[in-house]
């Protein structure tokens, strides 16, 4: 293992002396960006805890009579656990990474680009799991630069950059395009990614998803193969959501959601479809169902409202939706401009705080279960962890019941 903790110092302080370059050199473009940009290595120790004996006839556990008859819970070994992530400044002393590439770490280090020391100086100050965004906080006066937020939502077809430290080969740019603007989070709907096609690997997690000025449009976040490594699809958290939580956190140290207390869908009934055309309307969003004593309820939302524009913003399908709330908070009053019995009425309600968001029901477009990688190191690198497989299923969005 000490060899192996050296392997990875030593491509570390490699990497910090750049090639030499001649004064009438062109300017390098990434220069600002690789500069804000640091490596992340965090170590657990091995622990004990308490081996819990399952308490019902259907556990297969052959040792489970034995421990009750003789009144013992023996102890198990937690293994030690290592990570490497990507992070990147968004200020002097804030670095934004996801949450899993620090989850659970007794003990952080950082390297910075211009900068040939260790970082040990560095505290987790918050954290959203369901959002997988973190936000560390370094003590030290280092050098480094800091990465903007950008300004503009990527379109489908733009050029993407992606930097970081995949397959341990450390502050690596690769190139791609935005191959799709949406795809869900099974687990909860206020999050959903991009897709892209620019390479990226274990190790990295947390690392900036930029465009062609450098600026941010994404955290790289998760990788769909079934082989572990790169073969064409990447999802990242968009830049709206990341920015969202990471202010948040840095001023009140949590992030909170707000919530309408509505499950939407697209319309499914062909005479309503039908209705909605002879309308002369193109949008087929409906509320399906509105939750008891919700904001929806108290404001005056009902089943069957069919949503036109939120506070202006036109809306078509969920994920309109979705992205309008990632810049409101709970308290703040929106619009929704709806069709009802023939008639398009404004229905001003207050967001309410932090619901359960949950996917009530989704259609499978696509019958090959793809593997959801965590984009943490593999084993082959020096800082191993033992990555979690979950399947995810893609969704068709345009037919999606959610609930907000």
């Amino acid at each position: 293992m000490l060899i192996r903790l050296i392997c990875i110092v030593s491509l570390v302080l490699i990497s910090l002396n750049s090639p030499a370059r001649s004064e009438d050199s062109k300017e390098w473009k990434w220069k600002n960006a690789f500069s804000a940009v640091v490596v992340i290595t965090g170590q657990r120790q091995a622990s004990t805890e308490r081996f819990v004996v399952p308490d019902d006839d259907l556990s297969p556990d052959p040792y489970k009579d034995f421990f009750k008859e003789f009144d013992e819970t023996p102890e198990v070994i937690i293994p030690p656990k290592n990570s490497l992530g990507t992070g990147f400044f968004i200020s002097e002393i804030h670095v934004v990474t996801n949450y899993h590439v620090v989850k659970g770490m007794d003990s952080l280090v950082l390297y910075a680009y211009d900068y040939p020391f260790k970082i040990t100086d560095v505290e987790l100050i918050g954290f959203d799991e369901t959002a997988d965004i973190a936000i560390l906080e370094v003590g030290q006066d280092i050098n480094h630069t800091i990465l903007e937020w950008a300004d503009e939502v990527p379109l489908m077809g733009d050029d993407v950059y992606a930097l970081g430290h995949g397959m341990n080969l450390i502050w690596t740019l690769s190139k791609g395009i935005l191959s799709y603007d949406y795809r869900p989070n099974p687990g909860n709907s206020f999050v959903h990614y991009y897709q892209v096609d620019a390479v990226i690997n274990p190790g990295n997690s947390g690392g900036p998803l930029l465009n062609e000025e450098g600026k941010i449009i994404g955290v790289n976040t998760l990788l769909i193969s079934p082989i572990e490594y790169f073969i064409g699809y990447g999802y990242v958290i968009p830049f709206q959501l990341a920015e969202r939580v990471a202010g948040q956190i840095i001023q009140t140290g949590v992030h909170v959601k707000p919530s309408i207390g509505i499950m939407m869908g697209i319309i499914d009934v062909q005479e309503e479809y039908d209705k909605i055309i002879a309308a002369g309307l193109n949008q087929f969003l409906e509320i399906k169902e509105v939750s008891k004593g919700s904001s929806a309820e108290r404001f005056g939302l009902k089943a069957k409202d069919l949503i036109l524009k939120i506070d202006g913003y036109y809306i078509e399908v969920v994920p309109n939706v979705i992205e309008v709330l990632w810049q409101r908070n709970p308290g703040d009053e929106i619009i929704f401009e709806i069709y009802r019995d023939g008639e398009i009425i404004e229905v001003p309600v207050i967001l309410g705080r932090d619901p359960t968001i949950e996917i009530i029901e989704v259609e499978v477009i696509d019958e090959e279960e793809l593997e959801e990688e965590e984009l943490l190191p593999s084993e082959d690198i020096p800082y191993d962890d033992e990555v979690e497989d979950e399947i995810i299923e893609t969704i068709d969005e345009t037919d999606t019941t959610q609930a907000w």
